[in-house]
């Protein structure tokens, strides 16, 4: 049974060809380009090679647990070609599948300006880079203003009586502590957030150039070779969750950034600020409030989620084979 279903995911890349998700992972993870497929190919030829020593020589020797040896490496070799021709189609079951509820889910979430239908990583990198150009404005904007607002204070006029004494006023001294909370909201709430969203960024630009190239044929090579078997299942597991979980999780956190944006008006009275003015402006509270989950809570929960993820998978490919 499970063969046939590795037979059968063979042909879905045929049928979802015109999908956004990668139509033949087997190539990719075969591309001589790389190098790494050269090194699959060496790693089952010399697996075969060891089976075929060490039946022979539980064979001739009367040797049974060299038999049995032989025939468990072959079984989870056949396995893990199985599994190699086959990724194609549970890389594009699990990423379709995923697709959908992204489709069904998003289409019905109003008028989103990053969504693009069918495509997590495009919907993903398009709200992370609204994200860090809000954080990057925001801190340019906050430094400038506690550089003047500094300045500013220092300003003073002094009133002498001939023959009597002088009198010196700072007259904006108050200007300080507006600048003070800009200095403390910037270190304590923007320049966390920009950082974690810049961290953020360069894992998601990494999944898209590297899972794919790179992750996944080193798992597989992990795979083939008996020693480092969980280790490859563990990082297919990584690759997959990768590839096709963390786009999803981050389209879906990314978009309450921007359905909070729209959603200001209903709290202007109790954000609007002083020093800060207008709440619901491009500098105010609302915009830094809004930061704080994307660069926070929601990368946290993103983890628990993959984690888990990684979990069960490395279980179901170790009781597979």
């Amino acid at each position: 049974m499970k063969r046939l279903l590795l037979l059968l995911l063979i042909l879905v890349p045929a049928v979802f060809s015109a999908s956004s998700c990668i139509g033949n992972a087997t190539q990719a993870i075969l591309d001589p380009v790389n190098g790494q497929g050269a090194a699959i190919v060496a790693a089952f030829s010399l697996t075969v090679m060891v089976i075929a020593v060490a039946y022979a020589g539980g064979s001739i020797t009367s040797n049974a647990g060299l038999t049995v040896l032989a025939k468990d490496e072959l079984y989870h070799l056949f396995f893990s070609i199985m599994l190699l021709i086959g990724f194609s189609g549970i890389l594009l079951v699990s990423c379709q599948t995923m697709n959908y509820f992204f489709d069904s889910t998003m289409s019905q979430m109003g008028n989103l300006s990053c969504y693009v239908p069918g495509d997590m990583n495009a919907t993903s990198m398009c709200y992370i880079n609204m994200a860090q150009g809000d954080a990057n404005n925001i801190a340019q904007y906050y430094i400038n203003q506690n550089i003047q607002l500094m300045m500013q204070s220092t300003f003073s006029f002094t009133a002498q009586i001939p023959l009597t004494d002088a009198f010196s006023v700072v007259a904006d001294s108050y200007l300080k502590v507006q600048a003070q909370q800009y200095d403390m909201v910037m270190n304590a709430f923007v320049l966390p957030a920009l950082i974690s969203i810049n961290m953020q960024k360069l894992v998601l630009e990494f999944i898209n150039d590297n899972v794919i190239t790179w992750v996944l044929p080193i798992a597989f090579l992990f795979r083939v070779i008996p020693p480092f078997r969980n280790m490859g299942n563990m990082l297919i597991a990584v690759a997959v969750g990768l590839y096709v979980l963390i786009p999803f999780m981050y389209a879906f956190n990314l978009s309450m950034y921007d359905i909070m944006g729209q959603s200001c008006g209903t709290f202007s009275s109790v954000v609007n600020d002083f020093v800060f003015g207008p709440g619901c402006g491009t500098y105010g509270f609302w915009n830094v409030g809004r930061l704080i989950p994307q660069a926070f809570f929601l990368p946290n929960l993103t983890m628990a989620m993959f984690i888990t993820f990684i979990a069960a998978t490395n279980k179901a490919l170790r009781a597979l084979g």
